[in-house]
């Protein structure tokens, strides 16, 4: 049984796909926890694991993140509390970090993915 401090499976389960936290990365969640203590913030999860067959029928190529549980997609209520999750996550050691106009993206891949990178949906 995976586990994590500031989320509970109820949590994953309610993330588009729904998913299990026992599907995510051990270490992922120990550094996504960190990240939450840090920002100060609660997160709300939209998107964590998604299997390959997911990804391939949303029109993907099925290597996401995703895929490995070493991702997730934070909701945010407000720009203070996207700068509070970017900056955690930064301050931690996140390399790849996604931005919408409704959540953060974080991933702690590398799987010659590239680091050192924010992108904007």
């Amino acid at each position: 049984m995976k586990t994590a401090k500031y989320f509970k499976d109820s949590e994953f389960q309610r993330c588009i796909p729904a998913c299990s936290i026992n599907d995510m990365d051990q270490d992922f969640l120990t550094k996504l926890d960190a990240i939450r203590e840090k920002a100060g913030i609660p997160f709300i999860l939209t998107s964590a694991y998604r299997s390959k067959d997911w990804e391939l029928s949303k029109k993907r190529d099925g290597k996401s993140v995703h895929t490995l549980g070493k991702a997730v997609d934070i909701s945010y209520a407000n720009t203070a509390a996207c700068f509070k999750i970017v900056k955690a996550a930064i301050e931690l050691g996140i390399r790849r970090i996604g931005i919408n106009a409704k959540f953060v993206h974080i991933d702690t891949a590398g799987d010659g993915k590239a680091v050192d990178v924010i992108w904007m949906y």
